[in-house]
């Protein structure tokens, strides 16, 4: 694999997301739905931006690649790895030196010329992918001083040269070493060939440091011809010097160090070269290079007439920067998709962990609240009493079933809740049923043979009362029952004369309807003791007073205490 598999990282961390979603997410199923769908959309947006780039890039490097095969194409693989392959920009010195084609081979390096900036990033891209995972070496700017005639113009095609080199770097992955080539003509040329005065490799220096280390290079030159060239060669030396001094300050600031620039042309790039030569050409007397030799020395340079011979490649400066090694786009997408799952990893354990903790914080919650309630209040109690039984419930299921992704990974701690909660609810006592049934003595409310209350019996009802008020939605059953003294017939009589007259008191006593109430006489059917002593005919003349479950709400209840049904209950006057 030589190109970076983009689609194939974004499907993947696609993936990573959509199984966070459905397996660790903490949220709602309607926010995970949401949300696993703005994934997808934002995965295929990826996908073809992706696709129309690579796309793009094949477009901009056809014409590139078609050179690159019918001249290199039949070169070994070795020399491929090891034969530096350097792009060539510029704006208009790059033809000067190439001619028509776009790639030129000379001993020692392999040019590749770029015309046009957003090209640059594609241009280099492919070449990695050519060279099987070994990007271009480096980026020549080739810059003519006769041919830069205006500051603005020479500037905004710096800024964009280095802003396309910016995304080549990118788009390789690593810094491309910068190397500047500068070119002065000479009217008629010189008699040899000028060498390239520079410095390539290492830590470039900036400023009057460099000015000064190629000024003393300069002056050694003449020293080398014989005394007939020197002459010339001095004339040559003074005029390459004025143009370091131009180039350090119109051509480096602007791609090394002008913050300035730097938010709307990138960050600046990495220059590894610097040189400057001299070529048979035509001196402008206009460009920006004239005019600071003339401001430097005070001399104006007279417009000539000559040839122009081609611009010599910059071989001499290439060689001090360094062969980029290999860079498969394996091991880096490997790397890429183990950073994503541990990602992943990652964001599923904290959502495990605060799912966790969340859930502890719940039962101990619920555990908490039934604790403070007091017995007396039971219906409270029976609410959180349920409360419980459902985290029971839900921790046996994981129990029984298996933890969840959600909750595992290490973080559960579920199982050692079950006891405690175990324990409370198996200590849940209901409270003891209130007393359904008062008994009072027939002799403590009427006298012998009477039906009429008694002055101050209300003392001995309101036990009876307060009973009655505690459970409104119960209905009160009134049974009067008399000893086996008298008549049969006369004793159910005054049994439920009693009876009734108790039921008029707690009525009007409690503020209920008469039709809450229902009375018996039993006389002396139902005796509680024998009637041959005195105390035994005492304990059967007695009130029973019982409470007894609405009709609609429980017939068996009444059934069972009277042997018919509630609602067959009759009024008797």
């Amino acid at each position: 694999m030589t190109g970076y598999p983009y689609r194939t990282l974004f499907s993947w961390v696609t993936a990573l997301a959509l199984a966070w979603l459905a397996l660790s997410s903490p949220w709602a199923m309607t926010w995970n739905l949401l949300l696993a769908g703005l994934v997808i959309v934002l995965a295929l947006v990826a996908i073809v931006v992706a696709t129309r780039r690579a796309r793009a890039r094949r477009h901009a490097s056809r014409a590139v690649l078609e050179a690159i095969h019918v001249s290199l194409d039949t070169l070994p693989g070795d020399i491929r790895q090891n034969t530096p392959i350097v792009l060539t920009v510029g704006d208009s010195v790059p033809a000067l030196a190439f001619g028509e084609p776009l790639v030129r081979m000379t001993d020692t390096t392999i040019w590749v010329r770029v015309d046009d900036p957003p090209r640059l990033a594609y241009v280099a891209d492919a070449l990695k992918r050519w060279r099987e995972g070994q990007g271009p070496d480096a980026v020549t700017c080739l810059v003519g001083a006769d041919q830069a005639r205006d500051t603005a113009t020479l500037s905004a095609g710096l800024r964009r040269w280095r802003a396309a080199i910016g995304e080549a770097s990118r788009a390789v992955g690593y810094p491309l070493p910068v190397c500047i080539a500068v070119y002065a003509e000479e009217a008629g040329g010189p008699t040899d060939d000028c060498p390239w005065f520079g410095i390539s490799g290492g830590s470039l220096p900036s400023g009057e440091a460099l000015c000064d280390q190629l000024a003393d290079r300069l002056a050694q030159y003449p020293q080398v011809a014989a005394p007939v060239d020197r002459a010339e060669r001095m004339g040559r030396a003074a005029r390459l010097e004025a143009l370091v001094r131009w180039a350090s300050g119109a051509l480096l600031p602007a791609l090394r160090d002008d913050a300035r620039e730097s938010g709307r042309s990138g960050r600046p790039v990495r220059v590894a070269a610097f040189g400057v030569t001299a070529v048979k050409g035509i001196p402008a007397h206009d460009s920006l290079y004239a005019r600071f030799v003339t401001q430097l020395t005070g001399l104006a340079t007279s417009a000539r007439e000559g040839n122009r011979a081609s611009y010599p490649l910059p071989d001499a400066l290439i060689r001090g920067i360094a062969v980029q090694p290999v860079r498969r786009a394996l091991p880096s997408a490997l790397a890429h998709a183990f950073a994503w799952l541990a990602l992943g990893f990652c964001a599923a354990a904290a959502a495990s962990a605060w799912q966790n903790r969340a859930l502890v914080a719940r039962v101990f919650g619920d555990m908490a609240h039934y604790r403070t309630i007091s017995a007396e209040h039971d219906a409270a109690r029976v609410d959180a009493l349920q409360a419980l039984k459902r985290d029971r419930d839900e921790l046996e299921q994981y129990q029984s079933a298996g933890v969840p992704p959600r909750l595992g990974l290490g973080f559960y701690r579920g199982a050692n809740l079950l006891a405690p909660l175990n324990t409370l609810i198996a200590g849940y006592q209901p409270p003891a049923p209130p007393p359904s049934t008062i008994e009072l003595n027939s002799l403590s409310l009427f006298k012998s043979g009477s039906a009429v209350l008694n002055p101050g019996s209300n003392r001995v009802l309101i036990g009876a009362l307060e009973l009655i008020k505690a459970h409104p939605d119960k209905r009160v059953l009134i049974a009067g029952h008399t000893d086996a003294v008298g008549a049969a017939l006369s004793n159910l009589k005054l049994s439920e004369a009693r009876a009734a007259s108790v039921r008029d008191w707690l009525a009007d006593a409690a503020g209920l309807p008469v039709t809450h109430f229902a009375i018996q006489g039993y006389g002396d059917t139902r005796p509680k003791a024998p009637n041959d002593t005195e105390a035994g005919r005492s304990a059967n003349r007695r009130v029973e007073i019982t409470l007894v479950p609405d009709c609609r709400d429980d017939r068996r209840g009444v059934q069972e205490i009277l042997g018919q049904s509630a609602c067959s209950f009759q009024q008797k006057e």
